[in-house]
């Protein structure tokens, strides 16, 4: 079941976090582009799905679970968003995102 759909979280417990500070990466892979060819499902935004996969990490690090205490919700424009479990949990994950030194 989607977590949209679940009884998991409180409302008003997302948050939106700039990509670029997760990730410098390509947002395509040229490497792949070049031997494979460029589209489709597997070509994903690299950028997006690496600042996911490091605010995940850090917040894992400090003890918080992907898919208990949060999701990923949506990304667009040079943002991604994180649904958490409640105004608590949100709160702790502002502060370790914003204490770790992420991109440099």
């Amino acid at each position: 079941m989607a977590f949209e759909l679940k009884n998991w979280k409180q409302p008003g417990c997302s948050a939106t976090l700039k990509t670029g500070n997760f990730s410098r990466r390509e947002e395509f892979s040229r490497e792949i582009n070049q031997s494979f060819g460029g589209g489709g499902g597997l070509n994903a935004n690299y950028r997006t799905v690496e600042a996911v996969a490091r605010a995940a990490n850090v917040l894992g690090k400090f003890g918080l679970e992907y898919g208990t205490d949060f999701v990923w919700k949506t990304a667009q424009n040079g943002e991604f968003s994180l649904d958490f479990l409640d105004p608590q949990t949100k709160h702790i994950a502002m502060q370790m995102l914003a204490s770790a030194t992420i991109v440099t």
